[in-house]
């Protein structure tokens, strides 16, 4: 039977069928922070661990053809390597059960097709709900989404411990509100220049008719039909042919003017059409301007964690360094608004209204910018909710010093923690810290510290 752990804990097996073996030998393929953590949590639970870094098709026969293998396990952050060390253990030893990390939920689905007996995990989906936690409330540890609903995860009298949702939610009145001042505000300068030439063009138009009404007694209907026939070039004017003259040198000013907002509209709409667009003026794609979460990094994480906030009501912008990264074409399809820049900059940091945000998550691969970033977003909004991506999956005194500018989370740590747990045996979805322990969250919300030996 296969399983995919998808999105937020939803998979396509029962719980049963999802278990491998609780004994025996587990290989372990793979190279990086994410095997590394993965091979450091099995040893800790008790498991006796063979670890194959970058193995050929030779190396693999070899080591399943020994006879001891309970389990695979493969580790990489990319999914055609993953999938690629799936199929020939899959090819080598068959009846093998496997434990294979992938992202793209399609290489899941084909790999799934591929190799009876399959499970697929997504690195990102058991760590994204520990950041959305505390950039959502800074007292909550993680949370747990279901198909049913969502929970919160905080710290009770004996442990952590699931609560109702503890953050506000933005209502019709705020979407509207907000929906509105996106149009008012355009992030980028073509939506700048579109909105600027139908605003002049709208305001001169409404001004004409205000006047026209007023001075020559024309009904309404009149005077905007009127007025339209001027705008548009099809006809003249009666109210003006038969005006005073200051009436007449104000239809002329109007009109001058109505052709300049036209080709400045003509110039925003040629724009937004010929250039890559990341950002809209209306809709899910516009930038929030208040009470937003800004995601700093489009990888794995980062574009799961706009989702997961996304699901959950919250209005996200994401913020990416590089413009020709997978995932910003990804998050374009799912109508996520990107802002290509540098999240450590106070100045990209303005632009997407920092100072009136409720949190940024800084989960880009590399802790050193991460850092950056997080001293950057401190300066510009003091009560804002810091979180970051630090941590190479160890359990060290430098990243636990980071706590003073925002919650910590190592992915790795976390990831390799609920691999390591699954692949002997147990169930394992999501992964949080607390006090220098992670727990693991199961199928039915259950927490559970990580049991080491």
């Amino acid at each position: 039977m296969c399983a995919y752990i998808g999105p937020h804990g939803r998979d396509t097996g029962s719980v049963a069928d999802r278990k491998l073996p609780s004994t025996g030998v587990t290989l372990l393929i793979g190279e990086g922070r994410l095997a590394d953590a993965t091979e450091r949590a099995l040893a800790e639970a008790g498991g006796e661990v063979r670890r194959l870094d970058e193995p050929d098709d030779h190396d693999i026969r070899e080591a399943l053809e020994r006879g001891d293998v309970a389990r695979l396990v493969v580790a990489s952050r990319f999914d055609h390597v993953s999938l690629r060390l799936a199929l020939v253990a899959a090819h080598v030893s068959p009846g093998t059960p496997s434990l294979v990390t992938i992202f793209d939920a399609d290489v899941a689905e084909h790999l799934q097709d591929a190799v009876p007996g399959v499970l697929v995990f997504s690195m990102a989906d058991i760590v994204v709900p520990s950041f959305a936690g505390p950039a959502l409330d800074s007292a909550l540890l993680s949370v747990i989404p279901r198909a049913g609903g969502v929970t919160a995860v905080r710290q009770g009298a004996d442990g952590p411990e699931r609560v109702a949702p503890t953050w506000s939610v933005p209502g019709p009145l705020a979407r509207l509100s907000a929906g509105l001042g996106a149009i008012a505000r355009p992030f980028d300068s073509s939506s700048r220049i579109l909105v600027a030439g139908l605003a002049g063009i709208c305001a001169v138009v409404a001004a004409e008719i205000v006047v026209t009404m007023l001075v020559e007694g024309v009904p309404l209907v009149d005077a905007i039909y009127t007025v339209a026939k001027v705008t548009v070039t099809v006809g003249p004017s009666e109210a003006a042919d038969r005006g005073s003259d200051w009436f007449k040198l104000f239809s002329a000013v109007t009109m001058l003017l109505t052709l300049g907002f036209a080709a400045v509209l003509t110039a925003g709409l040629v724009n937004r059409l010929l250039d890559p667009r990341l950002t809209g003026i209306v809709g899910r794609s516009a930038v929030p301007r208040r009470d937003h979460v800004i995601v700093v990094g489009l990888g794995q994480v980062g574009l799961r964690l706009c989702l997961l906030l996304r699901e959950l009501g919250i209005p996200v912008v994401a913020v990416e360094s590089n413009a020709a990264a997978k995932n910003v074409q990804r998050a374009k399809d799912q109508r996520l608004p990107v802002v290509i820049g540098s999240g450590s900059s106070q100045r990209t940091l303005r632009q997407i209204s920092i100072g009136r945000a409720r949190a940024i998550a800084a989960v880009t691969s590399d802790e050193m910018e991460n850092i950056a970033i997080a001293v950057a977003a401190r300066g510009e909004g003091k009560d804002l909710h810091v979180v970051l991506r630090a941590g190479d999956g160890e359990d060290t005194s430098e990243v636990g010093s980071l706590h003073q500018i925002g919650v910590i989370r190592d992915v790795y740590r976390l990831a390799g923690a609920a691999l390591a747990a699954v692949a002997l045996g147990a169930d394992a979805r999501e992964a949080f810290p607390h006090e220098g322990r992670v727990h693991l969250v199961g199928a039915d919300g259950t927490i559970a510290p990580f049991s080491a030996r």
